[in-house]
């Protein structure tokens, strides 16, 4: 038996369960599972839903594993030097890295439902998930190779203390922090601040972090004045759920009392960081809309050691080349050591 085929004798075991339990009811506009007979019957729906990730996981153009493998790593040094309780992401980034299959999984949640609904044939669903899996874990991919490269670059600083950062209705304030999730915002209408504070000790000063969607960071220009400013009281956002391109800021910073506000929306203001990092594809350089969107964002932001692209290609071609006067691209595959120049320009 071909894997697959695998997954249609796993089908046909579902489909056998569900015909012996007529309690079971799946139509296209309801769908009943008893309590008693719901364990099993996810359990052999997921052994489907691992069969046909089992056919397609291994013929991607990157490497699911090597990432995921890298990233745990990464993860665990830095917790370790910080002595964080631990780190988090979102969901289908945390399941994407740390367990590829379960991650891969998920994508078919819905189609293999479509599936039992009769919404679909079996060779359209065959394909439609194999398209859904390249798709998907393309996607992933990208998704998940920013949090890498983030940690990277802390590991590269040589961290050895962390501060959180909190935004009151006066002032920005400091805070203890015994964990990271990475991408979460402190919430305030207009005010973009730091996530946390790092002291590296490479650099022997203090480097304030965030990790903001690049939408966000679009919505930082804003060319008429907020009609009222008003500060949200005991609430926290948390943006880490948002699955979204992202940008890394890296700023430093010399007074933990003088803590930067990269954006201001009610005053108009931005503060760019000392770094503003980019993530693109290979593909995506020859792009024009892509790299004009990237100069928009620089342009807003005027960050004062310039931009920065890497390359999420996982077999760079070159290491390090101009597409524009004001940005440098690096193609860094899972090199960690290859993002040192981007460290390397916070001395200056």
């Amino acid at each position: 038996m071909t894997i697959e085929s695998r997954w249609k004798q796993e089908f046909e075991v579902l489909k056998n369960y569900i015909a012996s339990n007529p309690e079971i009811s799946i139509g296209i506009y309801e769908t009943s599972i008893p309590e008693k007979l719901r364990d099993k019957f996810y359990m052999l729906f997921d052994n489907v839903r691992k069969a046909v990730v089992d056919s397609w996981i291994n013929s991607f153009d990157f490497d699911i594993h090597t990432l995921g493998k890298n990233y745990i790593e990464a993860e665990n040094r830095l917790a370790e030097s910080l002595n964080l309780k631990h780190m988090d992401l979102p969901v289908d980034l945390a399941s994407f890295l740390k367990t590829p299959r379960e991650g891969m999984m998920r994508l078919l949640y819905n189609r293999l439902f479509e599936l039992l609904q009769g919404k679909i044939s079996e060779d359209n669903f065959q394909e439609m998930a194999k398209s859904d899996l390249t798709a998907g874990a393309t996607e992933m991919f990208r998704l998940a190779y920013e949090p890498w490269v983030f940690v990277s670059l802390l590991l590269l600083l040589e961290p050895d203390e962390i501060t959180g950062v909190g935004l009151n209705e006066k002032d920005i304030y400091t805070t203890s922090l015994d964990q990271i999730v990475i991408g979460k915002q402190a919430h305030h209408p207009a005010k973009r601040i730091p996530e946390f504070i790092i002291h590296s000790k490479k650099l022997d000063s203090y480097i304030a972090v965030r990790m903001p969607v690049t939408r966000e960071v679009d919505s930082y220009y804003l060319p008429v004045e907020i009609p009222t400013q008003r500060v949200l009281r005991d609430r926290t956002g948390d943006t880490s759920s948002v699955l979204g391109y992202r940008m890394i800021f890296l700023s430093v910073v010399q007074d933990l009392k003088k803590l930067p506000i990269f954006a201001d929306m009610h005053e108009r203001k931005v503060n760019g960081p000392d770094l503003a990092i980019e993530f693109l594809m290979g593909h995506d350089l020859s792009d024009p809309g892509i790299i004009g969107q990237i100069q928009n964002r620089l342009e807003i932001l005027k960050p004062r050691l310039g931009g920065n692209i890497v390359i999420m290609d996982p077999e760079p071609k070159s290491g390090f080349f101009k597409i524009k006067e004001n940005i440098d691209t690096y193609s860094v595959g899972f090199s960690q050591v290859r993002l040192q120049p981007i460290i390397d320009k916070l001395v200056s």
